[in-house]
């Protein structure tokens, strides 16, 4: 009997319900054709119905070798797999068969139900794998409760749910330099001498925030080449900024009226490159005003949040970790790292930021990094 005939006559046997004989025609077919798709779903098939998954899985493996991307393969060799308790490459085949589909659109409600099965796998292996892992790293103690950790980080990542992201400053960046989102700011002797004046500076932002005109956009309209890209917030003063020190440049008419915060930040190992540092400013956000997702400068500093007026739910974002401001809390990050910020509230944020070098620098690295941006500066470029 030719091959067509037999595949024809499996099918109507598979469809009565008679997955024997099926099976039976389906083998005569595979002896002419032994690389054909129909023969092969079709003895995939009649094996699946007759509970034979040794046989099941050889005919949906022969098929995922001819065609590797083609998902409704993948998902007979995964039930197969399955069905013969070999869980984790089941596991693996169901994952590759949910990432080869791109449009169901045209899907009839079968196709779909089996897609829909596949993922549903995909999630239960999913959570069974982290289970997995969390209970054996657990006893080592690398979990902080919070996220905040490298090794909850590192998981966060291994799962796909954070990605990696690194430092990509705009105009300089200097080689061999960790990539740390978040610093722990309590490391440092000198953040504790400037938590302890919070209510002091606060006290001075209000006389400050008095003054509504005192505040600028922190993006100038028509800035030239602005690291935060967004028109919305070109010369808005949703996002607003009390200059102390400017571009290495002291305010002087500003920094008047806030002698106590002048004098704390003097504790601060504040960088000396001309043209951008330090920088030391009251940095507001309005109700509901975002700050893009954007980068830095420079990889050579890191910028400080002392917060004055925070309710809660205001969120800063760097790279694939989350911060809220809290009373007493510096936050000290690497802003070369893609970051943004938010405020949600029906109040304004308000809180004193300013730069430092990173701690990982030598003083030889501090006097190149500022002999460069002097001759930059000589020269008229940047």
């Amino acid at each position: 009997m030719l091959v067509n005939q037999l595949i024809s006559d499996a099918n109507q046997a598979l469809q009565s319900g008679n997955a024997m004989r099926a099976l039976s025609l389906f083998t005569e077919a595979a002896g002419q054709a032994p690389s054909d798709r129909n023969v092969l779903v079709g003895l995939a098939l009649s094996a699946r119905a007759l509970q034979r998954h040794d046989e099941m899985l050889k005919a949906a493996e022969r098929l995922v070798e001819i065609e590797p991307a083609n998902w409704q393969a993948l998902i007979l060799m995964a039930d197969a797999l399955q069905a013969t308790g070999k869980k984790r490459r089941a596991a693996a085949a169901y994952l590759k068969a949910v990432n080869s589909v791109t449009d169901t659109n045209q899907f009839p409600p079968q196709a779909l139900a089996d897609l829909n099965r596949a993922r549903q796998a995909c999630a239960e292996a999913a959570v069974e794998y982290e289970d997995f892992l969390r209970t054996r790293i657990k006893e080592l103690g690398v979990f902080d409760g919070r996220g905040h950790s490298r090794g909850e980080q590192a998981i966060e990542i291994l799962l796909g749910r954070k990605q990696i992201f690194l430092q990509q400053p705009e105009k300089l960046y200097f080689p061999e330099l960790p990539q740390i989102q978040f610093y722990d700011a309590t490391k440092y002797e000198w953040t504790q001498k400037v938590i302890e004046q919070t209510d002091s500076i606060k006290d001075e932002l209000l006389g400050v925030l008095a003054k509504e005109t005192n505040f600028e956009p922190y993006v100038p309209k028509n800035a030239e080449n602005p690291h935060v890209q967004n028109n919305r917030l070109e010369g808005n003063t949703e996002w607003g900024a009390f200059h102390l020190i400017k571009e290495g440049i002291v305010q002087e008419h500003n920094a008047t009226l806030c002698p106590i915060t002048m004098t704390a930040l003097k504790e601060a190992p504040a960088p000396q490159v001309p043209g951008q540092s330090p920088v030391a400013l009251f940095s507001r956000l309005k109700p509901g005003a975002h700050i893009p997702p954007h980068h830095g400068l420079l990889n050579t500093r890191l910028i400080c949040h002392l917060p004055l007026i925070a309710p809660e739910g205001c969120i800063l974002r760097v790279g694939n970790q989350e911060r809220s401001w809290r009373p007493g809390e510096m936050l000290m990050f690497d802003d070369s790292i893609e970051h943004e910020a938010s405020n949600p509230t029906n109040n304004e944020r308000v809180v004193l930021l300013f730069d430092i070098w990173r701690p990982e620098l030598t003083k030889d690295d501090r006097a190149f990094i500022t002999t460069v941006f002097q001759a930059i500066d000589e020269f008229g470029v940047f």
